[in-house]
């Protein structure tokens, strides 16, 4: 289903048996490299504190597929927790409305998300399903105007930049960047001959690098532990382990059912790293029948999913699971010949966290004791 994206992944991987076809592509990624390089140069210059918030960016070092958006979920909601006003910043990558009319995400009963993925793209409205109230999500290429709007209009103190290594708006406190433990770097070429987007060294930028595992049990490989030493070393890591919640009917987030373990599921996704999906539904217990892998962000044609989903019940699935990211995307009145669910995950982690979420919650702390004591007097009012 993925056609030439799957031969690019599997080409990008350098996983043992794939054939390394894109290094003819190297050329190419010595023009990206400099060009990638002057951008983010100019982006850095630009950015702009906002004073009275605290701002984490998260990032990926390669394309797509580490677990970015799911660790800026769980920092907002370990700011909920901690009694802050968080919100998560995004471009909106997939939406098609134009940049001044996407916003903030609304969140009040009844509002129609399900028909609003193409003004605000299916991660920002995945994020908003899956958030308590306390949290705001923000669409706009423009993370500086977001950020005005999220502290100004919704009291927001924890901005949360989900894939906010790239942007030029504004600067950062903290800077957590994903990684997939099997294979960091990929092939460790840059794009297109790779799946860097960024040179390896600049991990060194990190205040924390964090690791995603899908399946009980799953370690950071020797491997990668090894490289990590070599190109960005003393730079904190954590680990988080994704966990799965229950599945729901589509559009029904808080109906939460159990995966019977054993139960013959079919995958249908639109995401970037499906395999590390497979990794996980079966490290939840459950009997992987088929996996029709889409594009990432696919834009979905009813036809083409309901044969796909024929396609998995003559392989004996008795279930179709899909993601929260591809959820905002599936068709309405979808003749599917077998039941759809949406699986609802979580993350624990799987290391201390008082280090980590540390700085925020100082951050928090510093500022609801300045608004408590009211504002500073001038030396005016002193005299």
């Amino acid at each position: 289903m993925r056609g030439y994206a799957r031969a690019i992944e599997r080409s990008w991987s350098g996983e043992p048996g794939s054939t390394a076809w894109t290094k003819a592509l190297l050329p190419l990624a010595l023009g990206y490299a400099l060009v990638s390089g002057a951008l983010r140069r100019s982006a850095a210059s630009k950015r702009h504190a906002l004073p009275g918030s605290h701002v984490i960016a998260v990032g990926n070092l390669t394309v797509g597929g580490a677990g970015k958006s799911s660790v800026a979920r769980w920092l907002a909601l370990q700011a909920v927790e901690a009694g802050a006003r968080p919100a998560i910043l995004l471009r909106g990558h997939g939406a098609r409305a134009p940049a001044g009319e996407r916003g903030v995400v609304p969140d009040f009963a009844d509002y129609p998300l399900g028909r609003r993925v193409a003004r605000y793209g299916d991660e920002a409205l995945a994020h908003r399903v899956a958030l308590p109230h306390e949290a705001s999500v923000a669409v706009d290429p423009d993370r500086w105007r977001a950020a005005r709007v999220v502290t100004s209009g919704y009291g927001a103190r924890v901005l949360i930049l989900d894939d906010g290594w790239e942007q030029a708006g504004v600067r950062w406190d903290e800077l957590w960047v994903a990684l997939d433990p099997r294979r960091p770097a990929g092939n460790g070429s840059l794009l297109p001959a790779g799946p860097l987007r960024r040179p390896a060294a600049t991990l060194r930028e990190a205040t924390r690098l964090v690791f995603l595992l899908e399946e009980p049990g799953e370690r950071i490989t020797e491997r990668t532990q090894a490289w990590i030493e070599r190109v960005a070393p003393g730079i904190p890591v954590l680990r988080l382990q994704r966990t799965l919640r229950g599945t729901t009917a589509v559009g029904e987030p808080g109906k939460r059912d159990p995966l019977p373990p054993g139960s013959r599921i079919a995958l249908v996704s639109g995401i970037g790293a499906p395999s590390r999906l497979e990794r996980f539904i079966r490290g939840a217990g459950a009997d992987l029948r088929s996996h029709e892998a889409f594009p990432d962000h696919a834009r979905w044609r009813p036809a083409a999913l309901e044969a796909a989903i024929d396609r998995a019940r003559l392989k004996g699935a008795e279930t179709v699971l899909i993601t929260e990211k591809d959820e905002p995307r599936w068709p309405a009145g979808l003749g599917a010949s077998l039941p759809v669910r949406v699986i609802r995950t979580g993350i624990v982690p799987l290391d201390p966290v008082e280090e980590a979420l540390r700085p925020f919650r100082a951050a928090e702390a510093d500022a609801g004791a300045r608004a408590k004591a009211g504002p500073i007097p001038s030396e005016a009012s002193r005299r």
